[in-house]
């Protein structure tokens, strides 16, 4: 396999990446490829697409400040925006460091920052009572309030990671909100079984009233859809393993005898006790 189809596979496994794996696959590419210099040259615009796939939460120097790394904040190949503090920084992906804070230049603020302010601050109160590990930033994108939840839950020692991820965009002149919510969790335990789901959503924001109002009525709907995902999925689990798995083992075993479990907890204490007497 030449070089180029190496790195071109190379690219592909990154950005299939079960999420916080990332630096685990990554290492594993270093040994097929054998070209650090070259997979760092290549991979780096590959990288940046999978921390921006991923929302990565980025601290930003100097300002006590994070936000996530999107399509929606991104200014140019190699810096991104903070609307909160009204920053823009760099960011090196390979390493996943932020630096050199700039401030945007004063002025009036841009259109639509009020309301998406409002959304924010919605937002805030919104992800800190239900994702404790998780962030949200709302942004200015388009015409639109564009909402990014993201919330990752990593366990290698327990050999599982799962990460939520959710768009909402909000778009003032129409009053309609679009959103996305999609769950990936990784269990590798003696296996690899994957999930990895998505939910889509439209509805109208029947709001009046100042910024504020509007806000409050978006997240109240994000709130709800979330709410009746995060549930869909639960009750889809059961399902599966109450009716699903259940439909695939014997009624009865060969003997057409149902097992007396308490009659076999019985013979394995007593086989125990002797042992231990032994």
């Amino acid at each position: 396999m030449s070089s180029g189809s190496k790195l071109a596979k190379a690219a592909s496994l990154l950005l299939h990446s079960p999420p916080g794996e990332v630096d685990d696959v990554f290492n594993d590419i270093r040994g097929i490829v054998g070209d650090d210099e070259a997979l760092q040259e290549h991979l780096e615009p590959v990288l940046a697409e999978s921390n921006m796939q991923q929302f990565l939460v980025a601290d930003v120097p100097e300002r006590q400040s994070r936000v996530l790394l999107t399509p929606y904040n991104r200014v140019d190949d190699a810096r991104y925006m903070d609307p909160n503090t009204r920053t823009t920084f760099a960011f090196d992906n390979l390493h996943r460091v932020a630096s050199d804070p700039q401030d945007l230049e004063d002025g009036e603020a841009p259109e639509g920052e009020a309301l998406r302010a409002a959304v924010q601050k919605e937002l805030d109160g919104y992800v800190a009572a239900h994702y404790p590990s998780g962030a949200a930033n709302a942004f200015a994108h388009e015409g639109a309030v564009v909402s990014c939840i993201v919330s990752n839950r990593f366990s290698p020692t327990n050999f599982w990671n799962g990460s939520w991820r959710a768009v909402w965009s909000y778009n003032p002149s129409t009053r309609q909100l679009n959103g996305s919510a999609k769950i990936r969790v990784h269990y590798f335990e003696d296996g690899n079984v994957q999930l990895d789901t998505q939910s889509d959503f439209t509805a109208d924001v029947a709001a009046a009233g100042d910024d504020e109002a509007v806000a409050k009525r978006v997240v109240a709907i994000i709130r709800g859809y979330e709410a009746d995902f995060q549930l869909s999925i639960g009750d889809g689990y059961r399902q599966l393993s109450e009716k699903t798995f259940k439909g695939l083992r014997r009624a009865l075993p060969v003997t057409c005898n149902k097992i007396d479990w308490d009659k076999i907890a019985n013979y394995k204490i007593g086989w125990e006790l002797g042992n231990a007497e032994n």
